[in-house]
């Protein structure tokens, strides 16, 4: 009997030492999906708009971390469906906690090496770039306006936070990562920092600290061993000595900066926070003294981004796909991101079926990624 329940409690420790494991790998897992995201939304900004060359480290990263997320995502599914199963020994549950343990440190890995200031580089002549896209009008059109606003938000100095909201898929991160390239291009304009921080749906505080930590490169091995409280008290040490601008990309819900160790902008540190959203709401609770809402673009500017994208001659080639073609341009609903990407999609669609197989899809789903991948196979 007593050997029966030293057993029994023994497993209970690994199952719940797995359990924990599972949770961690789970959150971690979610958290690169995130990264990778945001990682391959700004790639393929560049790319498409631009016609740029991702960083052969970024493809690298972006690779290991698909693999690692399916990799991930297996395990779980596997966790998931044997959970029901009593007939697992000891020590399979064992051997399953280090395989979870093994998994969640090569995601958590994978995860710290995802923070990129440049992504992509002339495909012509190797050597990486910042880029400004102000000089580039034709391939931003509907966004030039904005990100000039912008500019002259970070040049006075009675407007210390703004935010950039308006529905996904409007420009908002084309346009903050625009005004981030310029300051960068113009040796930081008077700012001693520019930091760039994603912040995405799941809002992390820690993460935020972490991010500003490396980028004003407070390097002390204690850091992981800090509360909370200890980082946003070094982070505010530094950055209150010095002129800054914060850039938050998508912003979902109040970030309590002074919770984090940012000093509030004023007239006499004249420093900056930019940040996107969707909700003007957010806008109020972040205590934006400028809000900008990005619109959609109007019919005829957006069939003229699409048909540039997708190439006029395509257009052009048969009556059928002039008419399809409308219809698809139709269905990105003015949003320059989708227009710029399914436009450059359908390029070398050259049938009307191809295109009326492309406006099915578009019509059971809305343009993203998995999206344009279906376009591609087609």
């Amino acid at each position: 009997m007593g050997k029966d329940f030293k057993s029994m409690v023994t497993r209970c420790i690994y199952v719940g030492k797995e359990n924990d494991n599972v949770k961690k790998l789970k959150t971690a897992t979610e958290e690169l999906k995130d990264l990778r995201n945001n990682v391959m939304k700004r790639v393929k900004m560049y790319e498409d708009q631009q016609k740029l060359k991702r960083l052969e480290k970024v493809q690298v990263w972006l690779r290991q971390a698909d693999v690692a997320i399916k990799e991930a995502e297996e395990m779980l599914i596997t966790m998931m469906s044997s959970s029901s199963s009593n007939g697992s020994s000891m020590m399979s549950s064992h051997k399953m906690d280090k395989r979870f343990c093994k998994k969640l440190k090569e995601v958590q890995e994978i995860k710290s090496r995802g923070t990129f200031d440049v992504v992509v580089e002339n495909s012509g002549i190797g050597g990486s770039m910042m880029i400004s896209t102000v000089d580039r009008d034709d391939q931003t059109v509907g966004l030039e306006a904005v990100s000039g606003l912008v500019w002259r938000c970070m040049t006075v100095d009675n407007t210390g936070i703004i935010g950039l909201y308006g529905v996904e898929g409007v420009g908002k991160t084309t346009v903050l990562t625009q005004v981030n390239n310029r300051l960068l291009q113009h040796k930081l304009n008077g700012f001693d920092f520019v930091i760039w921080v994603f912040v995405s749906k799941n809002l992390n505080l820690e993460k935020i600290q972490d991010t500003i930590r490396e980028k004003i490169g407070f390097l002390d091995r204690s850091w992981t061993s800090k509360t909370e409280e200890e980082k946003a008290g070094k982070i505010f040490e530094i950055l209150s000595k010095r002129r800054f601008a914060l850039f938050l990309d998508d912003v979902w819900e109040k970030v309590d900066l002074v919770k984090a160790g940012v000093p509030p902008p004023d007239g006499q540190n004249r420093s900056k926070i930019v940040f996107t959203t969707c909700s003007d709401e957010v806008c109020r609770e972040m205590g934006a003294q400028t809000k900008i809402k990005m619109e959609k673009l109007p019919w005829e500017r957006a069939w003229d981004l699409f048909k540039k994208n997708a190439g006029e001659e395509t257009v052009n080639s048969h009556p059928d796909i002039t008419k399809v073609a409308q219809e698809v341009a139709a269905k990105c609903d003015g949003l320059p991101l989708a227009l710029v990407t399914i436009g450059r999609a359908m390029a070398s669609k050259k049938t009307p079926q191809e295109w009326r197989d492309a406006l099915y899809i578009l019509s059971n789903s809305p343009p993203n990624f998995s999206v344009l991948k279906l376009l591609d196979r087609n």
